[in-house]
């Protein structure tokens, strides 16, 4: 069973929306991802998918609703709080479809829905509502014969959410910290699903199927009935390590006894790579027992991984996974799975451009939310501003490392523009401008038209953390001087990287910036002359402190290296000593 159409009207951030799911010329579904910012929706479409699914289910089988008393428990909440402020009614519309072109409709409205506000969204929409002013959850009335034919495709098949919460137990957790109540065991009975359509953790569910794979396996190797099943958990395996000569096995005594080893190339067991699956990271436990979820929920009876199929819903399916795994290994597994529907939520455009490798542009969809436009990967808002980060950053990184190589003489770097011209100035206020030929001082970042571009207290930190890994590339010293306010320690690496920040002066009102050097006196002088440039911050009716206004910084350090005389630089005799004292070799007493 898949998903074939979703419409909402003033459902949460969302005015209008219709989505027609994807499929390809052999009517099997295409990933369909949902992206946009925090807010835009994504979660809510999913809500509405699971909730869906549950009623859906609850038509199906005695074990899925849950009663109260004579009356079932919905899912998911109905009401004003999902709609939008000032609005008076507003409704999601599902359209499934089964393996033999069956419809089922299903719909969740809140206050009066007149027809044409469906047809509108969605013109096929056949299921007939009432316009009363009340909240109501209808489904397509089901015959039996479309019944069976729905009950045989979900037990055969997977149909489950996962959400943005889900977590799994760490190995190392007590178990009478658990709750075991998610993990009771199950008795079959007719009726009964006996399956998650929610899904928060299932590694204990996942570990039972595992064992039992991993016994079969290891008493009968050459005539293991699951021999597809078997082939499917460990090829999952082999994506999520990257690597070909590996799979299940059985563990030590007295721990959990799946283990996983290294083979030779028939297949019998070399030697043991990792005592427990427990001992996988973090993201490669969650994308495991994601994807084994499906082929645990398929295995009914055991089919090739390329056979299963269902519905699944995945929210912030990046949650938890570094960066390879979110590009690389999650669109390989999903590839695995050519008949199941996934419809994925995400933040990353590391996903996205994994799937456009793995599948190409036009074998998935993105759609944009609250929109639902679709959009390339590029057109990606959060892709356009991490690339952008990350440009910059590898610009920032690459300028740098090509600056420290070609170096001839040793190196001050600072925050911004008037810091080179007020410290040249101290230099030469103190009778000291021969020593500004044995070194350079310049701003960390670059001057641009538009002004400095990466030039601030976290360019140095960055500068600090390359440098600090590539002290073989320099050449020459260098020193990374910060400005007055920031909380950093001095430290030096080996004779070649020193960070230093700039005495703080406590008494001056101007407490952020090299400016902060002067005295109080001076300050006030400028501003008085200057008033245009300062502006005020207080606190009541007090003056606590004021600043240089944004763009005036040239003018008052034109004014101040102009008007200054010594007295006024005398805390920049610390920044000198500071530098003297590092880049300029002192002569030997004899």
């Amino acid at each position: 069973m898949y998903l074939k159409n979703i419409a909402l009207k003033n459902i949460g951030p969302i005015d209008e929306l219709s989505v027609e799911m994807p499929f390809n010329e052999n009517g099997d579904p295409k990933t369909i991802i949902f992206v946009g910012k925090n807010g835009s929706g994504k979660t809510i479409i999913q809500s509405q998918i699971v909730d869906g699914l549950y009623e859906l289910g609850s038509e199906l089988f005695d074990d899925i609703g849950k009663q109260n008393g004579l009356k079932r428990n919905y899912f998911k909440v109905s009401g004003g709080v999902n709609l939008q402020t000032e609005k008076k009614s507003g409704f999601s519309a599902l359209t499934f479809i089964d393996d033999k072109g069956n419809k089922i409709e299903y719909f969740d409205k809140i206050g009066e829905i007149k027809k044409e506000d469906i047809t509108k969204l969605l013109s096929d929409f056949a299921l007939d509502t009432n316009n009363k002013n009340d909240n109501q959850k209808v489904i397509t009335s089901i015959s039996e014969t479309i019944k069976n034919d729905l009950q045989n495709e979900w037990m055969t098949g997977a149909h489950f959410y996962q959400p943005a919460y889900r977590y799994e137990e760490p190995f190392w957790k007590n178990d009478s910290f658990l709750d075991d109540s998610r993990f009771r065991d199950h008795k079959r009975f007719s009726g009964q699903f006996n399956k998650e359509i929610e899904i928060i953790s299932s590694t204990k569910d996942n570990k039972s199927y595992l064992m039992d794979l991993v016994l079969d396996f290891s008493n009968n190797p050459k005539n293991i009935i699951d021999q597809s099943t078997w082939q499917n958990i460990n090829n999952i395996l082999k994506r999520i390590m990257k690597r070909d000569d590996i799979r299940f096995g059985i563990g030590p005594r007295g721990g959990y006894r799946v283990s996983i080893i290294e083979q030779n190339t028939d297949g019998t067991a070399k030697t043991q790579l990792l005592p427990s699956i427990d001992n996988l990271s973090l993201g490669e436990s969650i994308l495991l027992n994601l994807f084994v979820n499906i082929i645990r929920h398929g295995d009914n009876p055991p089919k090739q991984i390329n056979e299963i199929k269902g519905l699944v819903s995945i929210d912030e399916i990046d949650v938890h996974l570094h960066t390879d795994l979110q590009n690389t290994v999650l669109p390989e597994l999903i590839k695995l799975f050519p008949r199941v529907q996934f419809i994925i939520t995400t933040h990353s455009p590391l996903f996205l451009l994994g799937m456009k490798d793995v599948f190409g542009e036009d074998n998935f969809e993105i759609r944009n939310l609250p929109s639902g436009e679709v959009i390339t990967t590029e057109r990606f808002s959060e892709f356009e501003r991490a690339y952008k980060i990350l440009k910059n950053t590898e610009k920032f990184e690459d300028d740098l490392k090509k600056k420290v190589i070609e170096i001839k003489k040793p190196k001050i770097y600072v925050e911004g523009p008037t810091d080179v011209n007020y410290i040249k100035k101290a230099f030469e206020l103190y009778g000291k401008q021969d020593n500004l030929e044995k070194f350079d001082i310049e701003i960390i970042g670059e001057n641009t038209v538009n002004g400095t571009k990466n030039s601030n207290n976290k360019a140095l930190k960055s500068a600090e953390n390359l440098l600090k890994t590539k002290l073989d590339i320099l050449s020459q010293k260098i020193i990374l001087l910060n400005d007055p306010e920031e909380s950093i320690e001095d430290s030096s690496f080996e004779d070649k990287l020193y960070i230093r920040k700039m005495p703080k002066n406590n008494s001056n009102p101007i407490q952020k910036g090299i400016e902060n050097l002067f005295s109080k006196n001076f300050i006030d002088k400028a501003k008085e002359i200057k008033a245009d440039s300062f502006q005020f911050q207080t606190v009541g009716t007090e003056i606590k402190n004021f600043q240089i206004v944004n763009g005036k910084k040239s003018d008052i350090c034109t004014w101040i290296c102009e008007n200054g005389i010594k007295n006024d630089f005398e805390e920049f005799s610390k920044i000198i000593e500071t530098i003297e004292t590092i880049l300029i070799p002192q002569p030997h007493e004899n």
